[in-house]
């Protein structure tokens, strides 16, 4: 009869190691501990809310949570995914995070939080993007989207569309209403490097500029409210393609790249050649620029 609380005892110490499970990009399950967790690099923070009708102030310790789950693995990844025991979940675009505003709490006030109390801390948001009881945290990879059933070229078709582009900065709202006809959605963006990135508006771009420089490059400028940070370096530089739902929009210099632009974007589409819609249709070979662009012609496939 001894046997059996002993086992309970045992039970409830495994319970209490084990912490949460992380699934990286490529499917592959990583489990997490909480001695995993001990041996992290910890940080301190404050975090200041609403309590009993008086606003309190509290010290943390825990893991910034970017650069840690970065360590684990070498695959690019778009969205984390959090979840809880209760079922309960969030989701965040990974340019809304860093490691300042992203924390894993270890210790509240300097006590020792347990694996239900653990929590996950996003500085920049209200206390209800916070979460405990945690589950897994998911890094999802990039989702493709179907290939755009009309591309158009970008400068002369901005214009024709009412876009001003003469203060260098076209609020990405304009963009959505003029451009793609929405007023919600997700926005695929690749870059001269052909490096991709989607985004949705509002959540993500309702504080972000297309901003034009002297030059005629674009690029992506959130405003200084903005939770984004995007990085030239290793998010987006100059933009040359820019899509959401069928209509995209591609500049004029890429167009000979049309089958990487496939291959980035894993769009199924293996033709040699698509069409060049203008007065009348007339089928050029992909990786041939047209003779002829003007704001009145685009590309089907």
């Amino acid at each position: 009869m001894r046997k059996y609380p002993l086992i309970v005892i045992l039970l409830l110490i495994l319970v209490e190691l084990f912490a949460f499970d992380i699934y990286l990009p490529d499917g592959k399950l990583l489990p997490i501990n909480k001695e995993q967790l001990q041996q992290e690099k910890m940080v301190t923070f404050n975090t200041l809310r609403d309590k009993d009708g008086a606003q309190k102030e509290e010290n943390w310790q825990g893991i910034a949570l970017i650069p840690w789950l970065n360590s684990l693995t070498n695959i690019p990844w778009h969205n984390l995914k959090i979840e809880s025991k209760d079922s309960y979940s969030l989701t965040f675009h990974r340019l809304e995070l860093n490691e300042n505003n992203a924390y894993l709490a270890m210790l509240q006030d300097g006590e020792e939080l347990s694996e239900y109390n653990m929590r996950l801390i996003f500085t920049n948001y209200r206390e209800n993007a916070w979460m405990r009881n945690i589950k897994c945290l998911r890094l999802l990879d990039y989702i493709p989207v179907p290939k755009p059933r009309q591309i158009f070229f970008w400068d002369q078709s901005f214009a024709k569309n009412g876009i001003d582009l003469s203060s260098g900065y076209v609020p990405i709202g304009d963009l959505m209403l003029k451009c793609f006809f929405q007023d919600s959605g997700d926005i695929v963006f690749v870059d001269e490097q052909f490096r991709k990135l989607c985004l949705n508006y509002p959540r993500e771009l309702g504080s972000v500029f297309l901003h034009i420089d002297e030059k005629g490059n674009y690029t992506l400028a959130p405003d200084k409210s903005s939770h984004l940070k995007i990085s030239s370096q290793t998010d987006l530089s100059q933009l040359i393609y820019v899509q959401c739902g069928q209509v995209a929009y591609i500049k004029e210099n890429y167009v000979q790249e049309i089958r990487q632009m496939a291959k980035v974007l894993n769009w199924d589409w293996e033709s040699d050649s698509l069409h060049l819609i203008k007065a009348s249709k007339e089928e050029i070979k992909a990786g041939d620029k047209p003779k002829e662009i003007n704001a009145d012609c685009w590309l089907e496939f």
